[in-house]
């Protein structure tokens, strides 16, 4: 497992390096005592900075990552601003000039992000018609338009849409596709509510504690306080839009819980389902799809081999077991017993 880990961050490392050793020498240089009398000097410095870092961003991170290419134009934003930070005032005649490429970069980023959220929302729509999973239509989208499936991007895209433009949107479910929800009987909604507004009194409080000691610190932890409040809210509605279990018309088991777990598998796979009244006890190979949901599960599914799960940022791990809770435990039990013939069933 190490090997492969290495190996994905060899670009990355050796980008570091060669990123520090030209800034290393610009500040060599800088130091000279006759860089003040030598503009050959400034204006190669203002080169070196502006161009290398961006050139090795793009042979070592975007070719081998497959980034955006709009990510260099940062690359060189931030280049620009260490420069007027390394450079003496006196020498940054380059620097001031090379100031007007910004908006054209920025134009350029601006009319890019616009044509590709143009055509990620073509892409999401055509994926619908096929899964009533958002998530999943999210990740064909990215697919679609970029060529990988991006899962930071997905999820946060996801988080998102669920937290603000989700508002409108009711439960989606396909012709033949049997869903069970997982909130109603819970009483979900409203622990989750609960947390989010205690998470908003003590945010507030945080704040103004922290901002006594260090106004940008206070800051930071404003900031990540209220995506924790946005995520909270994002997570709620997923639970009220994508329901934990989905049978497919394809004999396909979807498994949800939120913004959290996802996990896909044929039906057929199912060897056991047994109706439970808690949680059973924590195992490797068990994963309990009811505690994002703030509830006991109230079945336990078992499969006839480890299936792939996924999780929030491209996490990925593997369950042959997987606790769910629903609102209808005895429909859902009928339903699945009655899909997977091979499953043995334990129903008190």
């Amino acid at each position: 497992m190490a090997l492969p880990i290495a190996s994905r961050l060899r670009p990355i490392l050796l980008f570091c390096v060669l990123v520090v050793l030209v800034l290393g020498i610009e500040y060599l240089i800088i130091q000279r005592p006759d860089f003040s009398a030598r503009p050959a000097l400034s204006a190669a410095v203002t080169f070196d900075l502006l161009v290398w870092p961006p050139v090795l961003f793009y042979a070592f991170i975007v070719r081998r990552y497959r980034l955006p290419l709009t990510s260099v134009g940062a690359v060189f934003a931030a280049m620009l601003a260490l420069g007027f930070y390394l450079i003496p005032v006196a020498q940054q005649q380059y620097l001031r000039g090379a100031k007007h490429v910004l908006p054209l970069l920025e134009a350029a980023t601006l009319l890019l992000l616009l044509l590709n959220i143009r055509r990620l929302r073509l892409a999401y729509l055509a994926a619908q018609p096929t899964t009533p999973d958002i998530t999943a239509n999210f990740s064909a989208a990215f697919v679609a338009v970029f060529n990988r499936p991006m899962e930071a991007l997905v999820f946060e895209a996801s988080l998102w849409y669920h937290a603000f433009l989700s508002w409108k949107s009711m439960p989606r479910q396909l012709v033949g596709q049997q869903a069970f929800s997982g909130h109603k009987q819970s009483g979900f909604v409203a622990l989750l509510l609960a947390f989010a507004a205690l998470s908003v009194v003590e945010t507030v409080a945080v704040h103004f504690l922290l901002v006594r000691w260090s106004t940008g610190v206070a800051w930071v932890a404003l900031l990540l306080n209220l995506y924790t409040v946005v995520g909270l809210i994002g997570h709620m509605r997923a639970v009220l839009l994508c329901p934990p279990v989905v049978l497919t018309v394809s004999g396909q088991l979807l498994l949800r819980a939120g913004l959290v777990w996802r996990m896909v598998a044929p039906v057929a796979s199912l060897t056991a389902v047994q109706c439970v009244a808690d949680a059973p006890p924590a195992t490797a190979g068990l994963l309990n799809l009811a505690k994002p949901l703030l509830t006991p599960p109230n079945l336990l599914l078992t499969f006839v081999a480890a299936m792939p799960v996924a999780g929030p940022y491209g996490l990925q791990r593997k369950a042959q077991q997987v606790a769910v809770y629903v609102d209808n435990p005895a429909s859902c039990y009928a339903t699945l017993i009655k899909a997977a013939p091979n499953a043995s069933g334990k129903n008190p």
